[in-house]
């Protein structure tokens, strides 16, 4: 196999164990669809590897403002940082996924490169940073293994694999007597593949006995990251490059998780001896705690949302031409009567993922062979609900108030696009996509899928004011 189908291999691998996507997911042929029977298809879509790499994907930064994975790029091959940790973010549905793993294909001359998605490999909600070391470890492991790497005779090795293993037994991941230590180098590393994938997994780790100081948890923390720093240490010296660990979908965590997990762990994440990039929320970056966070990761590479009005609110033809092609890649427009795929990317709000599942809606609930505007307006009706029914009182982890929403989207829809006040609702509305944020020019818009929604409610409050008596 030559150098440049091995390193597709090792990415495309690393991407469907990393999602955890079946095989069938890249054995598939995807082509471009020509009837309504193939639009489901080719737009759930997502990992976009190799051919369909080269077939789907469209180049956005120009219309974006910005050059977000060059910037990106720039800063993983700094020098002066050997082990810098990068943060990027952007709203659910923009394209972050695909960017990454265009980044992945990229960098992989110059990086072993690890990847995987929080969400589809862990549990997002009870994420901590010792099953985010877990993965890391379990993967570092598999990439050592799955490249042959593995050396039976360096001793180097051997001693990080029992290492490994009297750090599981002393915090209990294992008992003393299912010690492997006897076995072979690769036969360890399988073992304790099995091991972190259980532990993370049943969330075993530390035994059920909790009254270790976190002082000691600490020192256990940064014990297997000293092991798992030399794993990275071993991957440079057999293979000539540093290693870079993508970690996907850490946005998916709720606001507070999010905000907890990144003020508590940033020390952990930085004693990593390899470069990383973190996705983190985008309603995180405008909270004021994100100084602090800043310290450590520096300011976040942001992907801006493909915008399709400008902050007048006219119709902004380059987004729009954009997002045509996007979908003119994926399918034939003429499948659309009379061109009703504009009124999706109308209320997509400039989100890939809003216009894609519009169109897809209103295929199948499609009963001809071309998309009617009936159908697409039904598609767009039902989303319209959707957005609306996020818009509810919260009493969970953070209490915000329904008039809290609507003072937020009732200031933007009437024309505060720059300066809205950044309290909870605002974040919490950013984190739902019910508001979002454009470009260069930082400016907030509320969706277009709730217009109907602030002008019954405008409309709603303004008649019970005229109701008052006295008035």
């Amino acid at each position: 196999m030559s150098k440049n189908k091995k390193d597709e291999s090792t990415i495309l691998k690393s991407i469907r164990e990393g999602y955890n996507l079946p095989e069938a997911y890249f054995k598939v042929e995807v082509n471009k669809a020509v009837s309504k029977k193939g639009v489901s298809t080719v737009l759930n879509l997502q990992q976009l590897t190799g051919n369909r790499f080269e077939n789907f994907y469209v180049e956005t930064d120009k219309v974006r403002a910005a050059d977000t994975i060059s910037s990106l790029e720039q800063l993983l091959e700094d020098p002066l940082n050997p082990y810098t940790k990068l943060l990027f973010s952007g709203f659910t549905g923009s394209g972050k996924t695909t960017e990454l793993i265009k980044l992945c294909y990229q960098m992989q001359k110059d990086f072993n490169i690890i990847i995987f998605s929080a969400w589809n490999r862990l549990k997002i909600n009870e994420l901590s940073i010792e099953s985010l070391l877990f993965e890391i470890v379990e993967d570092a492991l598999k990439y050592l293994y799955e490249n042959e790497l593995v050396d039976e005779r360096d001793e180097l090795l051997k001693e990080i694999v029992d290492n490994i293993t009297d750090w599981c037994s002393e915090t209990r991941i294992i008992t003393e007597e299912k010690k492997e230590k006897s076995k072979t180098v690769g036969n360890g590393i399988e073992f304790l593949k099995g091991i972190f994938f259980r532990a993370k997994t049943e969330r075993h780790f530390f035994g059920s006995d909790r009254a270790e100081s976190s002082r000691i948890e600490e020192r256990k923390i940064n014990d297997l990251i000293f092991e798992c720093n030399k794993i990275f240490d071993y991957l440079k010296e057999k293979t000539g490059k540093e290693t870079l660990i993508i970690i996907d979908d850490l946005e998916k965590m709720s606001f507070v998780k999010s905000r907890n997990f990144f003020l508590e762990n940033s020390s952990f994440i930085r004693d990593f001896r390899c470069k990383m990039v973190l996705t983190i929320p985008v309603e995180l970056i405008f909270h004021a705690d994100f100084a602090i966070i800043q310290n450590v990761f520096g300011e976040a590479e942001v992907l801006p949302m493909i915008k399709i009005k400008d902050k007048e609110g006219r119709d902004y033809k380059p987004g729009i031409d954009c997002l045509t092609k996007i979908l003119e890649r994926r399918l034939d427009l003429s499948l659309f009567e009379n061109q009703c795929y504009k009124k999706a990317i109308k209320y997509s709000g400039g989100a890939i993922r809003e216009l894609f599942q519009i169109v897809q809606r209103s295929a199948l609930i499609e009963k001809s062979e071309i998309i009617t505007a009936t159908s697409m307006q039904k598609s767009i009706n039902y989303y319209k609900n959707i957005f609306a029914s996020r818009i509810q009182e919260r009493d969970d982890e953070i209490k915000i108030k329904f008039r809290e929403y609507l003072a937020v989207l009732f200031d933007i829809y009437d024309g505060n696009k720059k300066s809205p006040e950044k309290n909870l609702a605002l974040l919490d509305l950013l984190r739902t996509r019910a508001v979002m944020n454009y470009d260069g020019e930082g400016f907030y818009d509320t969706h277009p899928l709730l217009d109907d929604f602030i002008k019954a409610y405008k409309k709603k409050m303004q008649k019970n004011e005229e109701k008052k008596p006295g008035q």
